[in-house]
């Protein structure tokens, strides 16, 4: 069964050496379209980020006893490899983050799911629903759940299957019945979005992330890469509360905007020095030829 792995914040609520391992292996390695990486490497960045090595290496050893990494070693040295679900989770992560940064595309066509399963099934339901919170789905109740953004359907289709629920999924689409002329974003589609989503939760995520991150900048290599790593994490943490919700059918002052803006423009001014000092991290540690013979 695949289930995403849990991640989870510290009490002084900075994210945990697990939550970050994964970000580092869906930003760095995932991201570049690979599936391995030197065990060395990721220990560094992480502890570039201000985790301890033994937290680091207690990171790596859960997440490979559970499934989501194996090790190659190399002679003296180990290369940390994705699995095949881990690379289909990071890579389900990333699509969303791009889509996070632009405007959702919408004519008014709901996207619904009508999920019954049996009692016996709560742990592979519990784990559909919150991939369906990430994907931007929200609630109605009794198994009915609605979302604007169609990007997620695929890789939820696929998790449904895997999860052996299919037989007790049904995928419709839907418009709200309004006045003529009403179009997408009428009274009726707003009222079905307030009561599937609390936007006003979601505000306070967004000030939040435009008050750490408004005025950050980075100075050097290391400094870009340990900031293009939180702002990716804080980033996507938001994507459990907030459906990115087409323009027409959120508050005229809405924060997520400039919150958009202010991830793409950050990332953009870091990755480049970013992806150097993750170069100079990630190379091959064994030794040449003739170092070995020296």
């Amino acid at each position: 069964m695949t289930t995403a792995p849990r991640t989870r914040r510290r009490s002084d609520g900075s994210p945990s050496a697990r939550t970050l391992l994964l970000t580092v292996l869906g930003e760095y390695v995932g991201y570049a379209g690979a599936d391995r990486v030197w065990s060395a490497a990721v220990v560094d960045a992480l502890r570039a980020c201000g985790v301890e090595e033994t937290a680091a290496r207690r990171a790596i050893t859960r997440l490979t006893h559970e499934g989501w990494l194996t090790t190659e070693p190399a002679g003296r040295f180990t290369r940390l490899v994705m699995t095949p679900r881990l690379v289909r989770l990071l890579a389900s992560w990333t699509a969303r983050l791009r889509r996070a940064m632009e405007e959702t595309p919408w004519d008014g066509t709901w996207q619904q799911l009508l999920m019954r399963v049996p009692a016996t099934a709560r742990t592979e339901r519990a784990a559909v629903e919150e991939q369906l919170a990430f994907q931007g789905f929200g609630t109605l109740g009794q198994g009915v759940w609605i979302a604007a953004d169609a990007g997620g359907i695929g890789a939820l289709r696929e998790l449904v299957e895997e999860l052996g629920l299919g037989a007790h999924a049904m995928w419709l689409t839907c418009r709200t019945e309004s006045v003529p002329g009403g179009g997408a974003g009428s009274a009726a589609d707003r009222a079905l979005a307030a009561q599937a989503w609390d936007l006003g939760a979601v505000r306070p995520l967004h000030a939040d992330f435009l008050a750490r991150y408004g005025g950050a900048r980075a100075e050097g290599d290391e400094e870009a890469f340990v900031l293009r790593t939180r702002l990716v994490h804080a980033w996507r943490l938001t994507f459990d509360k907030d459906p990115r919700l087409p323009g027409v059918l959120l508050p005229p002052d809405w924060l997520g905007h400039e919150a958009a803006e202010l991830f793409v423009r950050t990332w953009l001014d870091c990755h480049e020095a970013a992806d150097r000092w993750w170069a100079r991290l990630d190379r091959d540690p064994r030794p040449t030829a003739a170092q070995r013979t020296a």
